[in-house]
């Protein structure tokens, strides 16, 4: 039987991670939930930002970083993930394209 085929008759496995933030930082990049990335938005805005700012990541990791160490932090839909890799797909065909043309030089 087609593994393809099998796929989707049989067990599907867990869902995807749905919603999720990314934190970046220069030593890293963790995957926290809504609620974590409310509390690092509010200790990187508090009028007296701590020196340091603790959280748990969605495997469960405690982590402890400076919060001048933060670069990013950014929200993951399935959705925003669907039209990315759609994106990317448009841009591979677009490369792909420019390299046809080239090669009749």
């Amino acid at each position: 039987m087609n593994r393809l085929k099998e796929k989707s008759e049989g067990d599907r496995g867990p869902e995807g991670p749905g919603t999720y933030f990314c934190v970046g930082t220069r030593c890293g990049t963790w995957y926290v939930s809504m609620e974590m990335a409310r509390h690092i938005e509010s200790c990187l805005d508090a009028a007296s930002r701590p020196a340091w700012i603790r959280f748990v990541d969605l495997t469960g990791s405690r982590v402890r970083v400076r919060a001048r160490d933060v670069e990013y932090l950014n929200q993951s839909t399935p959705e925003q993930r669907i039209l990315e890799r759609a994106f990317d797909r448009a841009m591979s065909r677009e490369r792909k394209a420019d390299r046809d043309w080239e090669a009749d030089d």
